[in-house]
């Protein structure tokens, strides 16, 4: 009896381990309905707004960087005395160092940068609201499971009160049916609250009263991604430093004109009246004047501001540097982990095995029978529980590494955009 005891107990055992929740059937690519939620949540997110307002004021101020920096200026001039004048002139301030053409560029790279700052925030919520959907879809798996213990855990309880009453089992299994259902209750509230946290955050992305979400079904592609298809030069978070750099060397161009002084060339015509002679007449004469003026950059020359623009450039040039190396530590690291989680998922679902209902069932056969105690029935039973949740954090964690990757690449718009 003891012998078929423990070969009861092994093949339990061994069918947890081998048990998959239901979670092994490959379904296919997420359904439409993803992708018209997240199409609907981007719409209307204020951080993409704001993003593309400050892309229009870019492309605004590249616009009015490109136009004249002077204005001509007419003048109005009348003089009453012992001879009467007035005239009237036209003066216009000459860009002869090429002002406008180093703002210009400096306004065209902030407009790239801008851009490229657009598709940063566009790719990142995306990013926070697929991972953020995966965690929400992972948390409230983990209550349906918990309750599930909980419900089984007091049907357990109620059992064994009605056995010890009947004198068919000891006390000391009694306590532990007990103390399970407590633990279970316990978790049950953690699972609920961990629920609660995911639900604000994703609540957080969507904004406003949350509609309910979309399920996120199937899994991602099997195929492994490769690190070598991605053009790092052209992922956004490069784009947008190499736009800020360039704007920084276009400074100093700029800085470096600012110190050529713009000369004013002016002209003036008028008339000038005598006063009366003897005979009551008065002479007039026609005037025409040319003005030049020069700014001379003498007190200030603007040098310190060219020393400025230099360093600011340098800073920028090291600020590309350093970026570059955590966007590729970034990449790198991200394929890693998703293919770390690829690889377990894979396994797990290659294992396929009967139903965990159908091992609940068999356990609470074996103990009605007689064939575990109280103590096994609850050990293994607990492990059902523990290989389910396994099986949903696994693809939870499949799905956010999945997204944390598809951000760093920078194709998390075309793979969203992409489901049919």
């Amino acid at each position: 009896m003891k012998c078929q005891k423990l070969a009861l107990f092994g093949a339990v055992i061994a069918s947890l381990w081998l048990a998959e929740p239901g979670l092994a059937q490959e379904s296919a690519a997420p359904d439409i309905a993803l992708r018209e939620f997240a199409l609907s949540v981007l719409s209307d997110h204020p951080a993409l707004r704001q993003a593309q307002a400050e892309l229009d004021a870019a492309r605004a101020q590249a616009r009015g960087q490109a136009q004249p920096l002077y204005n001509p200026e007419i003048e109005f001039e009348y003089e009453e005395a012992l001879d009467n004048s007035k005239s009237v002139g036209l003066s216009q301030t000459l860009d002869l160092s090429g002002k406008r053409r180093a703002r210009a560029n400096v306004a065209t790279a902030e407009v790239v940068a801008a851009e490229a700052r657009f598709a940063i925030t566009r790719k990142t919520i995306l990013a926070n609201l697929l991972i953020a959907l995966s965690d929400y879809q992972v948390r409230r798996d983990a209550v349906r499971i918990a309750e599930q213990r909980v419900r089984l855990d007091e049907e357990f309880l109620a059992l064994t009160e009605r056995r010890n009453r009947a004198g068919d089992l000891p006390q000391s299994d009694l306590l532990t049916a007990r103390l399970t259902l407590a633990e279970a209750r316990a978790a049950a509230s953690t699972a609920s609250i961990e629920f609660s946290q995911a639900e604000e955050r994703l609540i957080a992305v969507v904004g406003g009263v949350m509609p309910p979400p979309p399920p996120l079904i199937g899994s991602p592609p099997q195929k492994r991604p490769s690190i070598d298809v991605v053009n790092v030069e052209a992922l956004p978070e490069l784009q947008s430093a190499q736009a800020d750099t360039e704007a920084a060397r276009s400074f100093v161009g700029v800085a470096k004109r600012n110190r050529i002084p713009d000369p004013t060339l002016g002209v003036k015509v008028g008339e000038e009246r005598s006063a009366l002679d003897p005979f009551g007449q008065r002479e007039s004469s026609t005037l025409f004047g040319v003005r030049l003026s020069i700014p001379l950059p003498i007190r200030n020359t603007y040098s310190a501001e060219v020393d400025a623009a230099r360093a600011g450039s340098i800073a920028r040039e090291q600020s590309y540097r350093d970026l570059r190396r955590r966007v590729e530590a970034r990449l790198a690291a991200s394929l890693r982990r998703y293919e770390t989680a690829l690889s377990a998922w894979q396994a797990w679902t290659a294992q396929g095995a009967a139903p965990l209902e159908e091992q609940r069932a068999l356990l609470q056969r074996l103990w009605e029978a007689g064939e575990i105690d109280a103590v096994d029935y609850i050990i293994q039973l607990n492990q059902t529980f523990a290989t389910e949740s396994a099986g949903v954090e696994l693809k939870g964690r499949l799905w956010t590494t999945w997204f944390d990757w598809l951000e760093a690449s920078a194709a998390i718009s075309e793979w969203v955009e992409n489901i049919q």
